[in-house]
Formats: structure tokens, sequence, C-alpha cells
């Protein structure tokens, strides 16, 4: 990995949304932020004693909110080493003895099967390459008892092909508009259950907070190390990416999944008695 004071205009030019994010060093964010983070704990009752995986953590938010509200055991992975350093950076201004960051690959974990209480996966799987590969691997370190928290986004308004395709060429992933319905087919298998399901849309920005928004990123004392050159080349694809990822998420929703194991298979029987509110 080249030093930033070494990257060219042609470095940059070749670089994906998610590695330019880890070298601006944004806070790369779940869908729905903190927001999200306070609903997964409240609904999970998750406490100091949970351990939790954040697959995708880029640079650490999920993972530090995490640390930060309930001072557990909290590892984060990534395979940008980029983003992995801002995160670790993070972690020691912070100061939380209970969280880390390691290079590891979604699709192929280095970590013993059923260690973890929970797994959170932000919007991180739909940019992974073997989905199927990474939903097994994700299944294998939780504890039978153990939840999948799956935040994916996903259009509720019809995209135009280009805006699909500037999104394939901005992340560089094969990706195809895919919708809610998609990702619940392929999250929730036979032997899993929905825990708890939240859906939202997202709300469009204006030009001027995108402008004023990158104007502040753009700002940060490491990007002083860039050539000329290779500064005018990040500002150009940052905005770019920027304007193009608020077009692209005005015609979009995410859904926080909870997902456990079928109560069935751990009481051999189903639930037969139902009930509902009473007014």
């Amino acid at each position: 990995m080249k030093e930033i004071k070494d990257l060219t205009p042609e470095d940059i030019k070749s670089m994906s949304y998610n590695e330019i994010i880890g070298l601006v060093r944004e806070t790369n964010r779940t869908p729905g932020g903190l927001k999200t983070i306070r609903q997964v704990c409240e609904k999970l009752l998750l406490n100091s004693n949970s351990k939790i995986l954040d697959i995708g953590t880029s640079t650490g938010h999920s993972a530090l909110e995490f640390s930060r509200l309930l001072n557990c055991e909290v590892i984060g992975i990534d395979i940008n080493p980029m983003s992995l350093e801002t995160a670790k950076e993070r972690l020691k201004r912070f100061n939380l003895n209970n969280a880390k960051f390691i290079l590891d690959d979604a699709t192929k974990m280095s970590f013993e099967d059923n260690y973890f209480d929970v797994v959170f996966a932000g919007n991180v799987t739909s940019l992974v390459s073997d989905r199927d590969a990474a939903l097994k691997e994700y299944w294998r370190v939780l504890k039978p008892s153990g939840y999948l928290v799956a935040v994916p986004m996903y259009y509720i308004k019809k995209p135009s092909e280009k805006l699909v395709e500037d999104v394939r060429k901005a992340i560089q992933v094969n990706i195809t508009a895919l919708y809610k319905d998609d990702w619940k087919k392929f999250f929730v298998r036979e032997e899993d259950e929905i825990f708890e399901e939240l859906d939202y849309q997202f709300k469009r920005c204006t030009d001027e907070e995108i402008n004023d928004f990158c104007q502040k990123i753009l700002q940060r004392e490491h990007l002083k190390e860039l050539s000329k050159e290779s500064f005018e080349t990040l500002s150009k694809c940052y905005y770019e990416f920027m304007h193009l990822f608020n077009e692209n998420n005005s015609h979009m929703g995410f859904t926080i999944f909870m997902l456990r194991k079928k109560e069935e298979d751990i009481f051999n029987d189903p639930e037969l008695y139902h009930s509902t509110l009473r007014i």
C-alpha cells in the first residue's frame, strides 16, 4: 500500500468508492447510523457480556459505538487496510479496551465456530463477491443462540439502468437492482426466523448539503500530503461520488433484519397459542 504522499492521480482514479472513503477517512456509517446501533442494542438486550462481530467495519463507526454503549467485546473486520488504520486511530482516542480491528475476509473468516453472540453486517453484504459464502460464515461463527443482524439497502423506486451502471463503476462490484424481497429471500433461510424487522427510507440531501460536506472532509490535514494534481483528482472523484450516491439513495430504503434460529429447532415443537393486542 502506497503512502499518501506517493499517490498519483492515476492511483486515485482507479480507486473504488470504498477505497476513496478510506483515503479521506470519512466516517462510513451503517444505514441509519447510531440510531440503528441503538435499536439493535435495545431490541436484543445486549450488555457488557455480549460478543459482537462487525462485518466490513470500514473506519470503525459501528464497532466503536457498540463498544462505547455496551463496554463489551467487539471485533471489527475489513479487507481495506487504509480504513482499518483510521479505525485503529479512533480506537486509541476513545481508549476502549474491549474493541479491536482485524484485517479479515468475510467469506473465509479466521474465527472459531460458535464464538459470537451477534454478527452485525450493515450494507456490506451487497459489496461481497461471494455472498453465499459470506452468509455461511456469518452463521458459522455465531453461537446457536446468537443473532445475525443485517441492514441491507435496496431500491424502493425503480432506478434507471444508467444510475445502476454508474453505481457499479463507483463501487467496482457488478451489482443488480435489488429490492427488499430479494434481500429477505437471501438472508432468511428455512431454518431461521425474523426476530425483528424495521423498515426505513433515505431522505435526499440538497446539493448545498453535499458540497458543504465534501468541502469539510477534503480539508483534513493528512490530505495536504497529496500533490496538487492528486488532490485535484481526489476532489473531483469525491464530489462526483457523493452526488451520485445522494441520487442513488433517493431511490432507496433499508431494513434492519434481526435473525435467529427458529424456536422449534431449540424447543422441538412450534408455538400453538397466539395472541393479539387488546385495545
